[in-house]
């Protein structure tokens, strides 16, 4: 099944890529030989501004630009959210560390990943092996996982001589830090006029205890083609296919977890594609989107718990322009196809954008509307310590030519 709707989705998307063009060519102007007093300014290659000019969002994509309005644009997107987590380094190191006691530490680190750490930590201190056993037992069937062989034996294997080594394990689990987590992703877009093509890359960044570092993430490609009909009242389309390779570090996989939006970009096991649609209307300062994305997540390193994970993200925003201000609202909503149990959020953003010249300036705040159980963000994640943020901050800044 899964097959076919991969199959299904890529279809859809080539001929979107290779339809729209034909459709997104511009109307012509109006006719040169009416006169002065019958022209009509009723197409987009009339004087003035083009319907959907500098229409940005904050989440996801957004309605192309006519080439006439911008051909290359450059910038750097920038969200931030304090996010508790534990960094995959640490647990590395401490299972290093008792490896000689206990063979099986790097395998029990990915099931200390879905269960209570800290009820571990109190049962492996108090050298009580068999309720340890039992509690990492449970914590895996009430997440829903099957443990592997490897986590099995990781599970039978603790005896009298290496619980203390547990304990260690599950010390560095139950003591997150408090980190500041940031996004930073520089992105360069250029506009051929029937299709544009913008490079990303992501880079995740922390904070914590007066020690920062940076990671990574998933480098990505977008292709859009589309089109615009009409000058005061408009209406405009956007068909796009994503692509992210899998050149993030495992670091960089706390990033999905403060910003759930972005899975593709910081998942660093898995190689992304993602065909998107998007139909906007404009009257005078207003403007509506509603956008549609599939994503399929295909593992391709480290043995994360899913070899294949499908989402769907619908999305409806609202854009107001006020002179050199434009005020936006988005709502965004997951919807677990396969293998992404957590992808159920519907989330809020609301910001601000300025206008200045080819500069624009914007800042928002993006909160969950509605959340998940910690376990199921562990189940889809798999491979991250770290809890969902319940803030982020965005700010973006670029020019276009």
């Amino acid at each position: 099944m899964h097959a076919r709707i991969w199959t299904y989705a890529t279809a859809v998307a080539l001929v979107l890529l290779w339809a729209l063009p034909v459709l997104a060519v511009e109307s012509l102007p109006a006719d040169p030989t009416a006169s002065d007093a019958v022209k009509q300014k009723t197409t987009v290659d009339d004087d003035g501004p083009r319907p959907f000019r500098d229409v940005d969002l904050f989440s996801g994509h957004s309605l192309r630009q006519s080439s006439k309005d911008r051909r290359i644009a450059a910038g750097v997107n920038f969200h931030a959210a304090p996010v508790p987590f534990v960094a995959a380094k640490a647990m590395d190191a401490a299972a290093d560390k008792v490896s000689a006691q206990y063979p099986d530490a790097k395998a029990l680190i990915t099931v200390l990943k879905n269960a209570n750490s800290q009820r571990v930590l109190d049962l492996a201190t108090a050298k009580n092996v068999d309720q340890t056993k039992a509690q990492l037992t449970a914590d895996l069937k009430a997440a829903g996982i099957t443990p592997t062989p490897d986590q099995q034996k990781a599970i039978d294997n603790i005896n009298a001589s290496n619980i203390q080594s547990v304990a260690d394990l599950a010390q560095v689990a139950a003591t997150p830090s408090n980190a500041l987590a940031f996004g930073v992703e520089p992105w360069l877009e250029y506009n051929f006029g029937t299709w544009d093509i913008t490079a990303y890359v992501p880079l995740a960044a922390f904070y914590s205890q007066g020690s920062a570092s940076m990671e990574l993430g998933n480098i990505n490609l977008d292709l859009r083609v589309g089109s615009r009909k009409g000058y005061t009242a408009a209406v405009g389309y956007t068909g796009g296919l994503s692509l992210y390779l899998p050149t993030g570090t495992k670091e960089a996989n706390v990033l999905a977890l403060s910003n759930v939006l972005v899975l593709p970009k910081y998942l660093h096991e898995y190689a992304s594609i993602q065909p998107y649609g998007i139909i906007g209307g404009q009257l005078s300062f207003l403007t509506l989107m509603l956008r549609a994305e599939f994503t399929h997540m295909q593992a391709v390193r480290d043995n994360p718990l899913y070899s294949s994970v499908g989402y769907a993200n619908w999305g409806a925003s609202m854009v107001i322009r006020a002179v050199i201000l434009d005020l936006v609202g988005e709502i965004d909503g997951l919807v677990n196809l396969y293998n992404a149990p957590a992808m159920q959020d519907i989330l809020a953003t609301a910001g601000i954008r300025l206008h200045a010249g080819p500069v624009r300036l914007g800042m928002a705040a993006r909160m969950p509307i509605t959340s998940n159980p910690s376990s199921l963000y562990a189940q889809s994640f798999g491979t991250a310590f770290g809890n969902v943020a319940k803030i982020n901050v965005l700010l973006q800044a670029f020019m276009t030519f």
